[in-house]
């Protein structure tokens, strides 16, 4: 028996590049994330986090 005229193999080249795209999302942190750890704490936040480690050690002021 030989396949009808209409039978072709459906083309999933577009589905599997579209979930390829999702996985590589998933993987990665998104843009924002890593442009929050990328920036500097700056003068208020390496005081702030001065403070905090003091408290943490113990100290008092």
């Amino acid at each position: 028996m030989t396949k009808h005229v209409i039978d072709k193999p459906k083309d999933r080249s577009e589905i599997r590049a579209r979930e390829y795209m999702r996985l590589k999302r998933e993987e990665t942190p998104h843009a924002a994330v890593r442009g929050l750890h990328a920036r500097s704490l700056g003068a208020r936040g390496a005081a702030r986090m001065r403070e905090f480690l003091r408290i943490e050690r113990g100290r008092e002021a």
